[in-house]
């Protein structure tokens, strides 16, 4: 079989559908993460490319990620396209990860240079600004360091905008079965402008913290939640099959999983093989009615006089009344040290919500949901 490649927007590069997301191949704090040895490392990004991937995504930041691709695929440079990261937040800082991320990878040309995780407005602008790292990855652009520029964040709305300056060429954003703002807030906006949508987190489910999420994205730990069981499978196959799918079956050119073993190299691949749209039980059985009065996770709406992650606690909100994920999501939502009932309504927060959304109706309706 053959794993079909879609067009990466105006960079014209043709990407696998389905991606290797480096991230997992240095040694993560959790258990079932051991540290893979550069051989082992080596073995499991080779067969990748020999199954037909030919998009490899990694970070400056992500241990030893960089050394382990360049390593295994220096003899085939030229057949792959090579995607990093800066997280510098300042122009010299971004260039001395450039130039480390070119000898890391034993290359002497970026295929893409990505701003690592803008999430905030803030951040957005001080990226863009005359000290920010895109200044440094032009300049690396004109003299042939780095073909494109890419952007990478959580939060829809901030990437919206961000490919709105005209500045990137690529966007690499979450999207999963339970997490679906960027198919509002981002898919139809880069078609227009012809922005390349990479996928990234297709198994992961944003928990408490506004920002940072708390997600398994290697294959072989997705969750186990038998909620989500019943929304993708009862099988970890089965699981991982239908997330894949139902990304694949969006308006972007490639999802990134992370993969730390052949075993998952082998079946993501075979998921982006047989993808020839979704049958008509997945679409009834991914179809969710969001609604406009559903909270876009943008937190444009922090702080809050009174310490409510508002965001966190509509995201678990919709997960139970949305998706009907009820115990998982009031499982996640009693983890919060400041509930629902703390709100004053004050209503503070309405004002600043870009979609005119009546947040105090909405957290009144949370204590009634999850019995406050």
């Amino acid at each position: 079989m053959y794993l079909q490649k879609r067009r990466f927007g105006r960079t014209d590069l043709w990407v696998s559908v389905v991606g290797f997301g480096g991230m997992w191949l240095h040694h993560f704090p959790f258990p079932t993460s051991p540290a893979l040895t550069m051989n082992e490392a080596k073995r499991v990004v080779r067969r990748a490319f020999e199954l037909g991937i030919n998009y490899f995504d990694t970070a400056s930041n992500y241990g030893d990620s960089e050394e382990k691709i360049g390593a295994a695929l220096e003899d085939v440079r030229d057949e792959c396209i090579i995607a990093t990261k800066t997280i510098s937040r300042t122009g010299k800082e971004s260039l001395t990860d450039v130039e480390a991320s070119l000898r890391r990878l034993k290359t002497n040309r970026l295929d893409i240079i990505q701003l690592h995780s803008i999430d905030t407005i803030e951040m957005l602008k001080k990226a863009i600004g005359p000290d920010g790292p895109l200044k440094t990855c032009k300049k690396a652009r004109s003299k042939g360091m780095v073909d494109y520029i890419g952007i990478t964040g959580h939060r829809p709305r901030v990437m919206a905008e961000a490919i709105k300056t005209g500045e990137f060429d690529t966007v690499l954003i979450p999207i999963s079965i339970v997490t679906r703002q960027a198919l509002e807030e981002i898919i139809p906006l880069a078609k227009e402008l012809d922005i390349g949508v990479a996928v990234m987190k297709p198994f992961a489910a944003k928990t408490s913290n506004v920002v940072t999420w708390k997600y398994t994205p290697s294959l072989s730990v997705i969750s186990e939640e038998p909620e989500l069981k019943a929304l993708l499978g009862e099988d970890k196959k089965t699981m991982i099959r239908n997330a894949l799918r139902f990304v694949l079956a969006q308006d972007v050119s490639v999802v990134v999983p992370g993969l730390k073993s052949v075993g998952e190299v082998e079946a993501a691949v075979r998921v982006g093989e047989e993808f020839e749209g979704l049958t008509e039980e997945e679409k009834k059985r991914f179809d969710v009615q969001l609604g406009a009065d559903y909270c876009r996770d943008c937190g444009f709406c922090l702080p809050c006089s009174e310490g409510l992650d508002i965001p966190a606690i509509l995201r678990f909100y919709n997960l139970s009344t949305k998706y009907g994920l009820r115990k998982w999501a009031k499982k996640l939502y009693q983890g919060l040290s400041v509930r629902a009932n703390g709100c004053t309504e004050c209503g503070e927060c309405e004002p600043k919500c870009p979609y005119r959304l009546p947040i105090v109706k909405l957290l009144q309706g949370v204590k009634v949901d999850f019995v406050e």
